[in-house]
Order: C-alpha cells, then sequence, then structure tokens
C-alpha cells in the first residue's frame, strides 16, 4: 500500500463514516501511564472535549502505570467535563511501585484535591478484562486504541484466553473488533524513546504480532510542538488539567505535545496536518530503541507533519482549553 492509499484508509477512523444522522463518533479506547508526563492530561482534555463536540465517543481509558493515583486522576479530569461514566481499567488495581520513576504529583493531587468517583485505582476494573469485555460488544473493525504510555495492557490483551466476554482469544478478539492501533512511541526512522523503554517485550510483541495496522507517533513529531500555555489564561482554576499543567511544567509554561498528537490523529486523522510514512516494519531491541524497515505490504507505519508546529500547536490548543460542554468547534 502506497503511503497516499495508506492515509486515504487509515486518515479517517473507521467510526466516522456517515450513518443515518450524519457522522459518526470514532469508538476509541484510551490507554496512558497517566502520572507520568503531563500531555497524558492533556491529551484526556482533548478527548473530553471532542466528545462534547460528537467526534468521539470514549468507551474507557486504561492506566498502565502502577500507581493508585492514575485511575481516580483520570477521572478527575472526566468528572470535570462531566463525563464521569467513562470505564477506566488498571494494570494492576491497588498496586503501588515503590520504584516508580514515571509518575510525577500532579496525579496524586488531582486524585485527592478534585471530584471523583474512583479514589483508588483498587476500586476500577483490571483493563485487560475491561478490554475484553467491551471489544466484544463492539462492532466489527470498528474500535481505535490510542496508546500513548507502555504497550503493556496491548501485550497481555493479545496473550489473554477465552472468557465469559468473549470465546475468542485475545488476539482473535483484537482481529476481529479492532481498526487499528495510533501509539506514542519509538522515534523514527531510528532511536530510543521514553514509552517504549518503559516496556520493551511489550512494544515488541505489538510491533511484531498486532493483527491491525499500526501507526506510530514518534517521538520527533511532538518534539517540537509546544501546547499548555493557554490553560493558565483561558480556562479556571478549577480545571484540573490546568492544575496538573501548573505543578509539571509551571504557571504559564508550555510543554512538548506527544501524546497529544497521537490522540488527535487517533480521533481526526491528518486533517491535512499529519501524513504517513510508506509502510515497513519496526525492530525494538531489549533495550527499547528502535529501528524502521520500509517494508512493501507491511501494515505499520509512522506520522509525519506537513504544516509548521505553530499551525498544529494553535489546533491542538483550541480542544485542550475548550470549556466542558460547549458545543461547535
Amino acid at each position: 500500500m502506497t503511503a497516499a492509499l495508506a492515509t486515504a484508509a487509515l486518515g479517517t477512523p473507521p467510526a466516522a463514516a456517515s450513518g443515518n444522522h450524519g457522522p459518526q463518533p470514532v469508538r476509541l479506547i484510551f490507554d496512558t501511564d497517566f502520572g507520568g508526563d503531563v500531555d497524558d492530561a492533556g491529551a484526556a482534555a482533548m478527548l473530553n472535549a471532542m466528545q462534547d463536540d460528537g467526534k468521539v465517543r470514549v468507551l474507557a481509558m486504561m492506566t498502565s502505570n502502577l500507581t493508585r493515583w492514575a485511575a481516580p486522576g483520570l477521572d478527575a479530569i472526566n468528572t470535570y467535563y462531566r463525563h464521569g461514566n467513562i470505564p477506566i481499567g488498571a494494570l494492576r488495581p491497588g498496586y503501588d511501585d515503590p520504584d516508580n520513576n514515571n509518575l510525577s504529583t500532579y496525579a496524586e493531587h488531582l486524585a485527592t484535591s478534585y471530584p471523583n468517583n474512583v479514589r483508588d485505582s483498587s476500586r476500577v476494573p483490571e483493563a485487560v478484562d475491561l478490554y475484553r469485555k467491551l471489544l466484544a460488544k463492539q462492532p466489527d473493525h470498528s474500535v481505535v486504541i490510542a496508546v500513548v504510555g507502555g504497550q503493556t495492557n496491548l501485550a497481555q490483551l493479545l496473550a489473554s484466553a477465552p472468557d465469559r466476554h468473549s470465546r475468542l482469544s485475545g488476539a482473535q478478539l483484537v482481529a476481529k473488533k479492532v481498526h487499528h492501533v495510533v501509539a506514542m512511541g519509538a522515534q523514527f526512522p531510528a532511536g530510543f524513546e521514553w514509552n517504549i523503554r518503559l516496556d520493551p517485550a511489550a512494544a515488541a510483541t505489538v510491533a511484531e504480532r498486532w493483527p491491525t495496522p499500526v501507526i506510530y507517533s514518534g517521538f520527533e513529531v511532538g518534539d517540537s510542538i509546544y501546547t499548555g500555555r493557554q490553560l493558565f489564561f483561558e480556562t479556571p482554576p478549577s480545571n484540573p488539567v490546568r492544575a496538573a499543567y501548573e505543578l509539571y511544567v509551571g504557571f504559564g509554561n508550555n510543554r512538548e505535545s506527544w501524546d497529544i498528537t497521537a490522540v488527535y490523529y487517533a480521533v481526526l486523522g491528518g486533517q491535512g496536518m499529519f501524513g504517513l510514512s510508506e509502510p515497513g516494519t519496526v525492530n525494538f531491541a531489549p533495550d527499547g530503541s528502535n529501528t524502521w524497515t520500509p517494508t512493501p505490504g507491511a501494515d505499520r507505519y509512522y506520522l509525519r507533519t506537513t504544516v509548521a508546529d505553530s499551525e498544529i500547536a494553535s489546533e491542538l490548543e483550541e480542544w485542550m482549553i475548550q470549556p466542558p460542554e460547549r458545543r461547535g468547534h
């Protein structure tokens, strides 16, 4: 498949096709190492705003880091946007890793200082079980997964066995229900990126065995796109996303937009701002480093920007600062 054909096939998410009542929202699962870098919070804000505007139906949010604060921190953002009914799953409910070096202070602050109904990750379902439950109920080839942290949940989903939700194995269930994955991770054409380093074995498993297309939004995409500053001037202090950014980068500062660009593409496609590479294969070494090999007929791609970074940043930030339940965009 050429890059042009790939863009046509994958640039518009599957559920965005027109139905009897106009375009339908993209069915999406968001998988995040929430509480690591703060752009996870920015991505969650964007998804909530897009759901208000009917662009996406967030089926669930999954956490992939071992902390009790990730699930309630996410729920605090969803609650602020009046979407507290979005299901949340956790890698290991209630487990705290004392040596976790992928955790900042903002997740705990949001979990303990803003309204939410979770309070602790032990109170939400295990992520793979929730994946299987939700995927089993979706139309075939309809779900987009945006993964912006380690890919542990995805690798465990592939390895999962038939259960009460589905008689299919994890790999069979994914092949039947998932359209494609957008993964923030790696660096192209070669590099050494944090999300892959979190679980290199899981990333390698997904790269080699995931049965539907995978689009990588590499480190180089979001590294020069800065967003977040307008949260301090365009949203109220009651906004937990603003609080997260203030704790992480300080009042009035921006942050790189790695996760935010991946989530934007997962919901809206390229929109004239992003294109796809030629198809290829990506190899992940045990240390998390990666190399890319162009491979005709493969179904792995990586994103490229096609306009100025400032133009992309302006579009992303409009979604990040949109007030809850405002209609139209």
